[in-house]
């Protein structure tokens, strides 16, 4: 085999891609089991109801249903479902199945187990289900004056309520020479991961443990979670999650994956339940879906001079058990002055529940919140005033020099150059000749624009209070013959981590990037850590495998100087050997295959070792952020986010005015995500983000009627981006090295999200200004772009 050379830097195709490509992968539904039940899920029609009565006896009649089990029988094998995430915000009672109340159209109501999923269905199709129709809360206005009480005992439907001020807002605005206030939203939508969930639950009634194998992005955490809610010992239960198609935090909780793990223990057998894609649009999670009101205040030259912002969310029917998407509130709170100089800073911050599905994560988790209204706020500000939304950014840009910069909220961002992150875009995207063009096709009735957002990626969580508190471990194991295997929790879920750890951990130790396996996916072999989420993995995973690495190193050293009779700071480790610095003599040098061999096996450890080592060529090393602060200080601020990529992205749009369709032509940013290990993955990341976004700026929408049905329940009526609305994405890197992690890197796997919905309706309203064009909502769908066109031309008809 061709030996491959990996460091730090060197783009490397995906080693885990043959295995893709060729159909070799292996996911949770390729798994047969003898004697395994295939479960259906009967769910509720109504957004709001209380259970009446149940009649379950047609369907257990059926030849080849084996148990049928509703909410109210499965409390004698379940507790409530374990609490994901609890900050500053009320915690639900919820059930894995409903009993008593549902609370939105999909939730879990019956359970039937059958030999096939087509007899389960079939069985579904018979139970006989009496309702209690309840008044719908379905938008936010709905949930603030209830028309009705999710959760009686709570008194109103406020699941979230938050405010923070650090300086005097109003003096700020009074003292201003320009203010501007905009309430900006923004719709609901998902994930849509190529692959939806899927469990398999194996409980063996002799051993009295269960192996739940399922399409997870957290295998460790969902343990915890399943032992909580089912209310029996974390050690006999083993998760496993072989290969996963997609997470985008929608694979974060265990709610579905628990009702597959009561069935086995009822019934001593596995049990498979796969998630259909209406099912996933139903009650996988939702994000987005929100009303911000930003008010900005600016001197004479424009600086800003202090920003009030009052942020409404509608997060659906539960944010912290089926999901953990209330949370992401308070991290849009916090962040809302992303990448500027606010001196005076107020927000509030109100989640209300509704009758919408769970609320969750999706590739920004907060972030993507935060971005939008006040990008947006940027380029209308600009309008106003009649200066380039250019100019604007630049005169209240963070500085390089200003690094670390404590943002007023309490965010420490760790460092950064976005003043040459936008010459960069500028220059890549020929701006000044693209807005020379834009007069020259207005003459020609075509009508192109140009949208600027600045980006802002807080990653790398350390939150207090949930499953996602900031740490990560990593075991670096040599094998006799010389061999390296990483052993983590962080799971593979396209990102590329089965390649650019190894690259991390060869950096280190001079071998053959093929000579080194990463291992994950297994809560009996890896050590207890936390999934992929909050763009973690350059940041936590890649620190704790370096970590752990180095200390390998320094053992191996130790062991090799005894062997070879040198001082180990004389040694250095090349292309599988370790030998004399400099030295070309086979005398003092070893190799890593001729080391594990005479350790393990020729003589063994005893004529080998020198004193003071143990016999097992492994480190662990457990990395958490330096750089967290839990402690509030005496604003009530903390820091939970280590790492803070940042970018400049440009859109170019074409708007055809006569259809209102949407094209985009070409999207160019810069980006800085720190110290990079594998620039093709960087770019391959940044590229699936920004379709991400492209799909929520233009097309994706997950629409309620006013009862509470979601009416696009596949995709033939849930529209993602294809190829065809993808465009040409140039990426180009500016490399700004964290001074909070060991090799200076930094997430980035949502930073193409979080910034190209602003990019683009900056871009269309650029391309339809001769019409006045105003956003007032996403997607920018053909009938809504047509309809401001018009609105447009009406106006300039009375003008």
């Amino acid at each position: 085999m061709e030996e491959t050379k990996a460091g730090l830097g060197v783009s490397m195709k995906r080693k885990e891609d043959p295995r893709f490509l060729t159909g070799y992968g292996r996911y949770t539904d390729d798994i047969e089991m003898n004697g395994m039940l295939h479960l259906a899920i009967l769910r509720s029609p109504h957004a709001h109801a209380r259970i009446v009565s149940i009649d379950t006896s047609k369907a257990k009649q059926l030849p080849g249903v084996a148990a049928i089990l509703t909410g109210e029988e499965s409390l004698k094998y379940t507790g409530k479902l374990a609490t994901t995430i609890d900050i500053f915000n009320k915690v639900p009672e919820v059930y894995p199945i409903a009993h008593k109340k549902v609370r939105f159209v999909g939730e879990p109501v019956v359970i039937v187990a059958a030999t096939d999923r087509y007899i389960a269905e079939d069985a579904v199709d018979l139970i006989e289900i009496e309702y209690d129709v309840l008044p719908s809360v379905v938008t936010i206005e709905d949930a603030v004056k209830p028309t009705a009480l999710l959760y009686e005992e709570w008194g109103d439907n406020v699941q979230q309520d938050w405010k923070s001020n650090i300086g005097d807002v109003e003096a700020a605005f009074a003292n201003s020479a320009h203010i501007f206030e905009e309430t900006i939203t923004h719709s609901r939508y998902t994930g849509t991961p190529i692959e939806s969930r899927v469990c398999i639950a194996d409980y063996n009634p002799g051993s009295k443990k269960m192996t739940v194998t399922c399409s997870t992005q957290a295998p460790h955490q969902i343990r915890t979670l399943i032992a909580q809610t089912l209310q029996i010992p974390e050690h006999t239960i083993r998760v496993i999650a072989p290969d996963i198609g997609g997470g985008y935090g929608s694979k974060l909780q265990a709610d579905a994956e628990v009702i597959a793990c009561i069935m086995s223990r009822m019934l001593g057998r596995p049990v498979k339940w796969t998630e259909d894609r209406v099912e996933n649009m139903l009650s996988g999670m939702q994000s987005r879906d929100y009303s911000c009101t930003v008010k900005i205040g600016l001197d004479k030259d424009y600086i800003i001079t202090g920003m009030q912002v009052k942020l409404l969310a509608n997060i659906g029917m539960d944010g912290t058990c089926h999901g953990p998407g209330t949370p992401a509130l308070l991290v849009a709170g916090v962040y809302f002055p992303g990448a500027y100089k606010i001196p005076v800073y107020d927000v509030e911050v109100l989640g209300v529940v509704t009758n919408k599905g769970p609320y969750g994560a999706h590739r920004g988790y907060g972030k993507d919140i935060a971005s939008y209204p006040v990008e947006r706020m940027m380029d209308i500000m600009a309008q106003k005033l009649g200066i380039s939304p250019i100019e604007l950014r630049m005169r209240n840009f963070i500085k390089k020099d200003e690094y670390p910069y404590q943002n007023i909220a309490g965010p420490i961002y760790d460092s950064g150059d976005y003043e040459q992150l936008m010459k960069i875009a500028l220059e890549k995207a020929d701006y000044d000749r693209l807005k020379e063009k834009q007069i020259e096709l207005r003459k020609q009735g075509i009508y192109m624009g140009v949208g600027i957002s600045a980006m802002l990626e807080p990653s790398g969580a350390a939150v207090f209070n949930g499953i996602f508190n900031g740490f990560q471990a990593a075991t670096v194991r040599m094998t006799p013959e010389g061999d390296f295997q990483i052993l983590t929790s962080h799971q593979n879920i396209g990102q590329g981590v089965e390649t650019t750890l190894p690259q991390v951990a060869a950096n280190v130790l001079g071998v053959d990037i093929q000579n080194i396996t990463y291992l994950y996916g297994d809560t009996d072999v890896t050590p207890y850590g936390l999934g992929p989420f909050s763009s973690r993995g350059a940041t936590f995973t890649v620190s704790a495998v370096h970590e752990a690495t180095k200390l390998l190193k320094e053992k191996l050293l130790k062991i090799a100087g005894h062997l070879l009779k040198v001082d180990p700071g004389e040694l250095e480790m090349v292309n599988g050997s370790i030998r004399k610095t400099g030295s070309l003599s086979p005398e003092e040098s070893i190799s890593l295959k001729d080391l594990g061999n005479r350790i393990h096996l020729w003589p063994g450890p005893y004529g080998t070792l020198p004193e003071g080592l143990d016999v097992n060529l492994e480190c662990t090393y457990t990395w958490t952020s330096p750089s967290a602060r839990w402690e509030p200080d005496e604003y009530g601020r903390v820091n939970l986010y280590t790492t803070h990529p940042t970018g400049v992205f440009i859109a170019v749009v074409e708007v055809d005015i006569k259809t209102g369709q949407v094209r985009i032509e070409k999207f160019v940013c810069s980006h800085d995500c720190g110290t990079i290990i594998n620039p093709m993955i960087v770019d391959g990341q940044i590229e699936g983000g920004i379709a991400h976004g492209i799909g929520g700026a233009l097309m994706e929408n997950l629409e309620y009627n006013e009862s509470g049905s979601l009416v696009n329940l596949d995709f033939q009526s849930y529209l993602c981006p294809t190829a065809m609305e993808v465009p040409v994405i140039e990426s180009h890197h500016l490399q700004s090295p964290s001074p909070f992690t060991p090799l200076g890197t930094k997430g980035m796997g949502e930073g193409g999200t979080i910034p190209s919905p602003a990019a683009i309706t900056n871009a269309l309203e650029d391309a339809l200004a001769p019409f006045n064009v105003r956003v007032k909502d996403l997607p920018l769908t053909p009938e809504r772009v047509l309809g401001w066109i018009k609105q447009g031309e009406r106006a300039y008809a009375k003008v």
